[in-house]
């Protein structure tokens, strides 16, 4: 690619015409979450939808503005190594690993929040995606604050890692980006509408699956880990009575299921 950076330079910030483009791409994929709330059995009440779909509407501009930071940083260190590096390179490959790798960080994280709270007994955040009845928005707040600082922290590993492998993701968008080498802003066209409008929406379709309230009854404390991942003080007690009730329930059921195959 050409040094000259005003005539064939993919940049993330020049106009406003590219910020435009930024805010349909984010709008565009935020409205998926209503065709997948329009489809999903049973329906979450419409405010406590709007509420799971402002916290990921919000969280993901804050991602965004990370994203484009991340890219111009990095960029500049790799400029100074090889003239091909190039900012919206950077940002492909940071929605790239932010949908991919990204997600499973942010969901490995928010299990151990979700733990965390259970054991400290921080009820706002026990049960992602429930507000209380009524919706409290103190708990949104909470839960959105929870979230953004899990995503930053994501964003710092994923961060390294682009620094880290910087030579490799250059190599990779001088290929990749090739054809496009000087019409910059059709590069900036395929990288924020291109593969990212589609990886987004997927992404936001899967983070909402683990963002809203999965419980079915008022007295589930931790609706994303499995019972064998509750800590000690969150674990039902048994009584020894109850046990032998269990236990004398299951054998006569064994017998009437062999008195009835006799």
């Amino acid at each position: 690619m050409s040094t000259t950076t005003t005539t064939t330079q993919c940049t993330l910030i020049a106009d406003r015409t590219d910020d435009s483009v930024q805010l349909v791409l984010g709008l565009v994929a935020l409205s998926s979450l209503f065709a997948k709330w329009r489809f999903e059995s049973p329906r979450r009440p419409l405010r406590i939808w709007f509420l799971d779909a402002m916290k990921q509407g919000t969280s993901a501009a804050i991602v965004h503005v990370l994203n484009i930071l991340f890219a111009i940083l990095i960029a500049g260190v790799s400029a100074q190594e090889d003239d091909d590096a190039d900012q919206c390179a950077f940002y492909f490959m940071n929605v790239v690993v932010d949908t991919t790798l990204g997600v499973y960080i942010a969901f490995v994280l928010l299990q151990f929040v979700t733990a965390l709270a259970v054991r400290r007994d921080w009820a706002s955040l026990k049960h992602p995606g429930r507000y209380g009845d009524p919706p409290s928005c103190r708990t949104w707040w909470i839960q959105l604050t929870s979230w953004v600082i899990i995503l930053v922290v994501m964003k710092l590993i994923v961060g390294v890692l682009l620094y880290v492998f910087r030579a490799a993701i250059t190599f990779a968008g001088a290929i990749v980006f090739y054809p496009v080498r000087n019409h910059p802003k059709i590069e900036l066209l395929i990288v924020m509408i291109g593969c990212p409008l589609v990886m987004n929406m997927v992404q936001f379709w899967i983070q909402d699956s683990f963002l809203k309230d999965h419980s079915k009854g008022k007295n589930e404390a931790l609706p994303l880990l499995n019972k064998t991942q509750l800590p000690a003080s969150a674990k039902p007690i048994v009584s020894v009575d109850s046990k032998k009730s269990t236990k004398n329930m299951t054998t006569a059921t064994n017998a009437a299921d062999m008195y009835e195959d006799l």
